[in-house]
Order: C-alpha cells, then sequence, then structure tokens
C-alpha cells in the first residue's frame, strides 16, 4: 500500500483508505473506488486523477498523502 500521492503516474489504483473529509466523499473518493494517475505536477504540485473512469480532479499534495492506495490490473 501507497499513499496516493506517491502512486505512478499512469496506473490503476483502488482506494483503501480515506480520511474523514466531506468534499472527498462528495467526489465519490472512498474505500473502493478506483482511480487513474493521470499526472503528478512537480515541485510538490497537485495529482491529477480520474475517478471510475468518469471525471478528472486534481488534489493537493497535503491531502493525496492522506488517501491509501493499492496498484489494480487495468485503467
Amino acid at each position: 500500500m501507497i499513499n496516493l500521492y506517491e502512486a505512478k503516474k499512469s496506473k490503476a489504483f483502488q482506494v483503501v483508505s480515506v480520511p474523514a473529509v466531506g468534499l472527498l466523499e462528495n467526489l465519490g473518493l472512498r474505500t473502493g473506488t478506483r482511480v487513474f494517475i493521470e499526472s503528478r505536477y512537480a515541485l510538490g504540485g497537485p495529482v491529477l486523477l480520474r475517478v471510475e473512469n468518469t471525471f478528472a480532479v486534481a488534489l493537493g499534495k497535503d491531502i493525496a498523502t492522506q488517501i491509501s492506495v493499492k496498484e489494480v490490473a487495468g485503467r
């Protein structure tokens, strides 16, 4: 298991744990959600991810490091 900020670009992951933040729940980021890392910006910038192959969202490093994920096959 790794945190979302450390997740490799162009890989699919499944959320294992997420902090209790209402905005994340509204974005559909909860345990079991599949995400695809589209890019990670340099110098501690945000992570751009696609949630359940439907929409993209950018998360800052501070919140991305609090979300645990595991790599899964596919996109």
